[in-house]
């Protein structure tokens, strides 16, 4: 008997494939190339996505590729993660100095509970970090905004997924970067030591 239901997995690769044409109009090889990392990132949480529970495929596809960018913008900045104590002290702050970024942070926790129940200890930290870092970033009145907005689902999927590409693209340039002062690190004096 077939599977009438796709697998994440294959989501992923369906919704790639009705972004084909956003790829198409990307300019360069460069774009086009960090347009396939964004998919490919998101692959690396399949089990944990398929548990987030979104009608909309893209939603958990973008999380996933946000969650890796901001996973590997942290190991870039050799940062670590935030032991869950520091979460607790920074949920603290917010509901003590921001109370509506808190309730952003507890409706947002709420509507992807699915993920965070499911991934690893050290992922759900870097999920949390990220959330929360995003909610102490925030002005109360952008908060207030996004509070109302949030049933609405009215962020364009076009603009956050624009986002993700930008996201990724930097990523691309501070790799290239490092890895052009490795070698250029690497000369004849380097080896006499």
């Amino acid at each position: 008997m077939g599977r009438s239901i796709p697998s994440f997995r294959q989501l992923i690769e369906i919704e790639n494939s009705n972004w084909s044409e956003f790829k198409k109009g990307l300019l360069t090889k460069n774009e086009r190339e960090a347009f396939d990392i964004i998919f490919e990132n998101a692959k690396l949480y399949t089990q944990y996505l398929s548990n987030a529970n979104r009608p909309v495929p893209i939603e958990p596809i973008m999380i996933g590729a946000l969650f890796h960018n901001y996973k590997t913008l942290l190991k870039l900045k050799n940062e670590s993660i935030l032991s869950e104590d520091l979460i607790l002290k920074k949920v603290a702050w917010l509901k003590r100095e921001k109370p509506l970024a808190k309730m952003l942070f507890d409706k947002t926790c709420e509507r992807w509970d699915g993920l965070l129940y499911s991934v690893h200890r050290d992922d759900r930290e870097h999920l949390l970090r990220m959330l929360t870092d995003c909610c102490h970033s925030l002005d109360e009145g952008v908060a207030k905004m996004l509070i109302d907005k949030v049933s609405e689902n009215s962020i364009s999927v076009l603009f956050l997924f624009s986002l993700v590409l930008q996201n990724q693209k930097l990523i691309n340039r501070i790799k290239e970067s490092t890895d052009k002062k490795v070698k250029d690190d690497v000369n004849l004096l380097g080896f006499i030591h």
